[in-house]
């Protein structure tokens, strides 16, 4: 295609219009020297695993006493980027990482950004995230029985998750705590009742979703909940993400009346998906932008939602197949230009001396790093649901070793039995685990985009996955 500039709207004075205009030009001009030749094409994975080392092994810069609350996220975002580059986690990095993240975990059960800080949602799946690629070590750091009731000490009547003790309610909040209970074996009914209903209130008139939703008052209990806020890449993320979380495969749905189900509790109002799939794939930017994504209708392209809208899409997919027969189910392979997005993340997004980036102009940074080379290894090996491997998985699932771990976990009186608890186990494990390789495009992807497979949901390599959830939900082996 053409690269054919963004039309104006006749405000030239507008800075919105400016900065569009001249992210266009500096990206247009970089993809014209990069094609031509001049400078690498590919991935430069050893750059970044560089400089992911230098973040870990040497003092930080002064400046990031502005993420002192965000170490686990620093942990997390450089350790998953090793991770999906094909780099080892070795024992002297794990036992560092458990060390580290073993101060920050509150008597409360939540983690806090550094010793002694508020435990709040976002470092608490920070850090569990961190700790899946800790192993063993990692695992043991964490309260399992404290965690659940902190998770649940968020949780609000609507369904919705604050984000800490006081704190707002968010989408961000569903996705945390929906992330950690079911990496931990804490999925409960309980802990999901009304959850569902909750993010399916975050959708916009786009089609993506934002972050909150004002919920009926009493005077109008009929009244439909408004979006606070526009849709946004993240924020639907995290959304679209909890809400495959919560519903299992077409072939083992659930009435709301079976307490097996996670999602006890909903009616599971929908989630328009295919709207979602439209704002989503509509978040890709034009040829001259260099194919990433924005993350707001009318914004500039930006690196992270490589991840946050292109990672999202596969999951959308997921969704729209579970919701529909597969007969009436459109060909969605296409559904975005994977091949545009590499090309953003290697020719735009790559940082000359290592580390990922926004765009050019802007420094790399762990957090950009991070979640490029997720959208990168999303758009090279696409994730697909089997139902043949959770069906695999369901069967092999051995519910007796699971059931004196699960029964430690707080609960209200008289509401489980541990046969509907370890029935639960076995499902959840089996539709988590369940994603494999799609068609990959390596064959078709630049050279050096050696990727791991990661994740949809969870944004974790997938054998960190595997380990972690056979040995919360205590199972010998995984597929």
């Amino acid at each position: 295609m053409p690269w054919i500039p963004t039309p104006s709207d006749g405000l030239e004075t507008s800075e919105t219009l400016r900065s569009q205009y001249e992210t266009e030009q500096i990206i247009s001009t970089l993809l014209t020297e990069q094609l031509a030749g001049s400078t690498p094409t590919g991935l430069e994975l050893d750059t970044h695993v560089a400089f992911c080392r230098r973040l870990l092994d040497h003092p930080l810069p002064a400046y990031f006493v502005g993420l002192d609350a965000s170490r686990p996220w620093v942990l997390y975002w450089t350790l998953h980027s090793l991770a999906i580059a094909g780099q080892p986690i070795d024992a002297a990095l794990r036992a560092r990482t458990a060390a580290t993240l073993s101060t920050f975990q509150n008597a409360d059960g939540g983690f806090g950004g550094g010793p002694g800080q508020l435990s709040h949602l976002a470092p608490t799946y920070a850090a569990v995230c961190a700790l899946a690629y800790a192993g063993e070590e990692g695992w043991d750091v964490i309260d399992r029985s404290a965690m659940y009731r902190f998770l649940l000490s968020l949780k609000q009547p609507d369904g919705s998750f604050i984000m800490h003790v006081g704190g707002e309610v968010d989408v961000r909040g569903s996705y945390c705590a929906l992330t950690v209970a079911t990496l931990l074996d804490l999925l409960t009914p309980e802990l999901t009742n009304a959850a569902a209903n909750f993010i399916a209130s975050c959708q916009t008139y786009e089609g993506g979703l934002a972050a909150a939703a004002f919920s009926a008052t009493a005077a109008w209990p009929d009244a439909p909940a408004a979006p606070l806020g526009e849709a946004h890449g993240g924020y639907a993320f995290c959304a679209a993400a909890s809400w495959a979380m919560l519903k299992g495969p077409s072939s083992s749905k659930r009435h709301n009346n079976d307490s097996s189900s996670p999602a006890h509790g909903d009616d599971l109002r929908g989630v328009d998906v295919l709207a979602l799939l439209r704002w989503s794939a509509s978040m890709q930017a034009n040829p001259i932008e260099g194919g990433g994504f924005r993350g707001r209708t009318n914004k500039l392209v930006d690196g992270c939602y490589s991840w946050w809208c292109g990672g999202l899409l596969p999951i959308a997919e997921y969704l729209l197949e579970e919701d529909k027969p597969a007969a009436a189910t459109p060909d969605l392979v296409d559904l975005y230009d994977a091949a545009s997005l590499r090309q953003y993340v290697s020719l735009v997004a790559q940082a000359p001396g290592g580390g990922l980036r926004d765009k050019p102009g802007k420094s790399p940074d762990a957090y950009h790093t991070c979640y490029n080379l997720s959208g990168a290894s999303s758009a090279t090996l696409p994730p697909v649901f089997s139902r043949s491997i959770y069906e695999q998985l369901v069967q092999s699932f051995q519910p007796a070793s699971n059931l004196s771990e699960r029964s430690e976990n707080p609960r209200t009186a008289g509401q489980d039995t541990k046969e509907t608890d370890a029935q639960r186990s076995c499902q959840v494990y089996g539709r988590s685990l369940a994603w494999h390789v799609g068609r990959s495009r390596r064959e078709d992807a630049m050279k050096h985009e050696d990727l791991a497979f990661i994740h949809p949901l969870f944004n974790i390599c997938m054998p960190a996955v595997q380990a972690t959830m056979a040995h919360f939900y205590r199972q010998n082996a995984t597929l």
